[in-house]
């Protein structure tokens, strides 16, 4: 009864390794019955006689159907667990105030959003929004044309709300003739 698992089992790696890149070799994996062991030896075994790396498996990963799908699976869970473990906010509204402001935007693009959560003391949705009107505020300058974008420019354009930034940016797109990408169709809740 061994030999014939074997045989099984061996015939199941061949196909594996038979695929000519990692698009395939993750589809022929999905579709196998292996043991996650043998998975992995038959993965080493692959990369081996290939000239592919673990991060072009990974990235084929990351776009299989399969795959996605799994990763879909319960993210409303896990972003509102997120939320609600990196939550630093003491609970009341507070303002952003320009001090707050100018330190946030030296630390931006050094640290992760639940870092500056921590260190402002606030939730990650407030952080979010404020990387979102720094971002839009980048875009209008780079649609004017300035060179040279400065904390003192950028912090005159995020004090205003995220919708009066939205709509100025959209202005400027429509008077240079600059489309938007067509948007996905909103997903109904089951």
């Amino acid at each position: 009864m061994s030999k014939i698992k074997d045989a099984l089992v061996n015939q199941k790696v061949k196909k594996l390794l038979s695929a000519k890149n990692p698009e395939e070799y993750i589809d022929n994996s999905v579709k196998s019955n292996l043991s996650q062991r043998e998975k992995a030896r038959a993965t080493k075994m692959w990369l081996e006689q290939t000239d592919f790396t673990i991060q072009d498996i990974s990235y084929a990963r990351n776009r299989h159907p399969y795959w996605k799908a799994i990763k879909q699976k319960n993210h409303q869970f896990r972003t509102q667990k997120r939320f609600s473990d990196f939550n630093f906010s003491t609970g009341n509204s507070q303002p952003w105030t320009n001090e707050l402001l100018k330190q946030f935007l030296d630390v931006n693009d050094k640290i992760t959003d639940r870092e500056l959560a921590k260190e402002f003391q606030r939730s990650l949705p407030s952080i979010q929004a404020i990387r979102r009107r720094v971002n839009l505020a980048n875009r209008i300058f780079e649609l004017e044309g300035a060179t040279k974008v400065t904390k003192s420019m950028l912090l005159k354009k995020i004090i205003s709300d995220e919708k009066v930034l939205r709509k100025k940016l959209n202005e400027i797109k429509e008077a240079n003739g600059i489309k938007d990408a067509p948007r996905r169709k909103a997903r109904k809740k089951s």
